[in-house]
């Protein structure tokens, strides 16, 4: 079965879920989920670990990129910490009403790193 490109998948549906993840796994593309995580936030998820660029300085720069974005919009601390402590930053929270920009631009910034 072939599959469009998407750059990143809702979380809702295992299978579509897994069907995502083959098919970015086959390309070498980056695989972006977004799940809701409360009222106010979802989680946004990547995974290049497929590819062949430095784990830990792409995850450095999104952590930076990351950082700069929640102390823009004056996120508090405490809805965030819990994620600071990820041996590679590969999951963000972010404000409901962004998290498609936002996972759509983490793609594109992904593929441009590839």
């Amino acid at each position: 079965m072939s599959m469009k490109m998407r750059k990143f998948i809702y979380i809702d549906d295992s299978k579509f879920t897994n069907d995502h993840w083959e098919y970015c796994e086959k390309n070498k593309i980056p695989y972006i989920t977004v799940k809701r995580k409360n009222k106010s936030f979802f989680e946004v998820f990547y995974d290049i670990t497929n590819t062949k660029v430095d784990l830990n300085s792409v995850s450095d720069e999104i952590k930076n990129i990351y950082l700069s974005y929640v102390k823009f919009l004056l996120i508090p601390y405490y809805e965030y910490e819990s994620y600071l402590s990820q041996n590679y930053f590969f999951s963000m929270l972010i404000k409901e009403g962004h998290e498609q920009f936002f996972a759509e631009k983490l793609f594109d910034y992904l593929m441009n790193e590839l």
